[in-house]
């Protein structure tokens, strides 16, 4: 099938725009390698080419297209359910309609680029559920869903002391909140809420939520706990998977601390312009020592003796693997008697 041809006047008056534009237009997208055929006479015009009549060309530059490519080919190690071949099949699409020059760069970025797996399986999460959620929070209407009893959600007002142990609502999984934000926090989603049976701000991991319908009444939308979400959710979730915590006062600025941690492994605030309060956290307190081992400034432990034994006894360690040290040689030991 012969693609259709268009004259510059019919397109001119379908955009909306000036000829003049509708001749620049057909310029950029030839140099951006889209075939656009054009022929002259009373019955001449403009028409796709060749690997172009299957679509309308695409606008995207170089650049973009390799950026949509790379988002694609993220999706297939997706954390949302279902989207590996979702993105596998958009992917191809791109592709086709994209120019020769731009879709070598494409192809390469599949062939040289592998994603690499996790040392922890990630959960995987519902598209659909994720897009309800969204409508929910978009619509200020009321969330209800079951949520499974071995991960009760986190609660906290005001931002919450990171070492403190989570608000338990028992083993209830029934719940009705107010939803306000999705957020995605190391490959896992959480949603937070105000949860007004509790009066008090809570987050949810989205792998646990069963939705019930319909939803519940609408609500009138409240501040938010913090200008910044992530850093909230990541301040409270990040709590919530240690087992082993303790303050530490280190002896650096806030802003110098904060690029020697992970925010996995602890929270940093400032406690005047040397000094800061580090709330470190992690699986075991050997993994604790080793982190704090790391920073290459003064520190203090404030409140862990188990933490500040396993430190001594990596300092121990450490200097047990050094060979003693042997005394320089003095000038009168190393002349030369002639």
């Amino acid at each position: 099938m012969v693609p259709r041809t268009w004259s510059g006047t019919e397109l001119a008056e379908r955009l909306n725009v000036s000829s003049r534009t509708v001749r620049n237009d057909i310029g950029t997208l030839r140099d951006l390698g889209y075939p656009v055929e054009g022929t002259r006479g009373g019955e001449g015009g403009y028409r796709l080419g060749s690997g172009g009549s299957a679509v309308p060309p695409l606008l995207l530059n170089p650049d973009e297209a390799v950026a949509v490519a790379v988002g694609l080919h993220s999706g297939l190690s997706c954390i949302i359910g279902g989207m590996e071949e979702t993105s596998a099949q958009a992917l191809a699409k791109l592709e086709q309609i994209l120019p020769a020059s731009v879709r070598n760069r494409v192809k390469n970025l599949a062939h040289f680029t592998v994603p690499m797996a996790g040392n922890h399986p990630m959960p995987i999460v519902d598209p659909n559920l994720l897009t309800l959620i969204i409508e929910y929070c978009h619509g200020h209407q009321r969330f209800r869903f079951s949520y499974r009893a071995e991960a009760l959600p986190d609660h906290g007002g005001a931002p919450p002391d990171p070492g403190s142990a989570p608000s338990d609502q028992g083993h209830s999984g029934e719940f009705e909140v107010e939803p306000y934000r999705l957020v995605n926090h190391q490959h896992r989603w959480y949603l937070l809420t105000f949860d007004t049976a509790e009066d008090a701000w809570a987050i949810f991991r989205v792998e646990h939520i069963v939705p019930k319908l319909p939803g519940g009444r609408r609500f009138e939308p409240r501040e938010l706990p913090a200008k910044d979400i992530g850093a909230y959710v990541d301040r409270n979730v990040s709590a919530r998977r240690w087992k082993c915590t303790a303050t530490v006062t280190v002896q650096a600025a806030a802003s110098e601390v904060m690029t020697m941690l992970m925010p996995a492994e602890g929270t940093v605030e400032a406690l005047d312009e040397l000094r800061s309060t580090v709330v470190i956290g992690a699986e075991s307190v050997r993994t604790m020592a080793l982190t704090l081992a790391r920073l290459d400034v003064e520190f203090t432990v404030e409140d862990s003796p188990e933490l500040n034994a396993e430190i001594r006894a990596l300092s121990e360690r450490l200097l047990r693997a050094t060979p003693p040290s042997e005394p320089t040689a003095t000038s009168s030991e190393t002349a030369t008697s002639v």
